[in-house]
């Protein structure tokens, strides 16, 4: 299976600094722009008999769908809402931008920006419910595509950090910073994801391929 991560184009939240979480915002004007130019970054991709190979999943929030369908136009394949991708729920935070947090929960917003701890935000996702719903997805993307094909799925860019760790088998989760429209591609099968380092082919840097990681050229090429 070829695994590809996109974050969704910028939307208006983004735009206004907001914590968005579950809530609902469409694309800005640069975000149309931004699925416009991730999706034609996409090629059809056919078998050897002239059938197309690519499935397209999406979070149902409305930045990811709008962003999917523009991927979808492009490679002529449907999107299949996907729940369990939306991003990770930012309780009483949601909707608000830093300052605004500080203004209407300060208490809570002063504890938070300590340690960071999102357990301690109330209505939000544990952090652990967010691991093992990575980590579901990704156990359920092997089990059903175990062959050649490419498996796009649109996201968000706080929960896509969970599934980066599902994917490499981290012992922890590590932070980074996907931009709108970033693009993670990976090489794996579920032979070589059981793998570990006490095995040969665990060993081996060839079994698993990390093809792009955090790519946005697409959004500076010259056209």
């Amino acid at each position: 299976m070829r695994l590809v991560l996109v974050r969704h184009a910028q939307s208006t939240g983004n735009h206004e600094g907001r914590w968005q979480g579950h809530a609902n915002y469409p694309l800005s004007a640069l975000g149309h722009e931004q699925a416009r130019r991730v999706a034609a970054s996409f090629q059809p991709d056919v078998d050897d008999d002239g059938h197309g190979t690519t499935l397209l999943y999406a979070s149902p929030l409305e930045r990811a769908a709008h962003t999917a369908q523009a991927i979808s136009d492009v490679l002529n394949v449907p999107v299949t809402p996907w729940a369990l991708l939306k991003e990770y729920d930012v309780g009483v935070f949601s909707g608000l931008t830093r300052e605004e947090i500080r203004t209407q929960h300060p208490d809570i917003a002063t504890t938070f920006y300590q340690d960071r701890n999102w357990n301690t935000v109330p209505q939000a996702e544990t952090v652990e419910s967010r691991a093992h719903r990575a980590e579901a997805v990704l156990d359920h993307l092997i089990a059903h595509h175990p062959g050649n094909e490419r498996v796009i799925c649109v996201t968000h860019g706080g929960f896509m950090q969970y599934l980066v760790a599902a994917v490499l088998r981290t012992e922890r989760i590590w932070g980074f910073r996907p931009g709108n429209t970033s693009v993670f591609e990976f090489d794996l099968t579920a032979e070589a994801h059981r793998e570990s380092r006490n095995t040969p082919a665990g060993l081996s840097p060839y079994t698993c391929r990390i093809e792009r990681f955090n790519d946005m050229a697409h959004l500076f090429d010259q056209e």
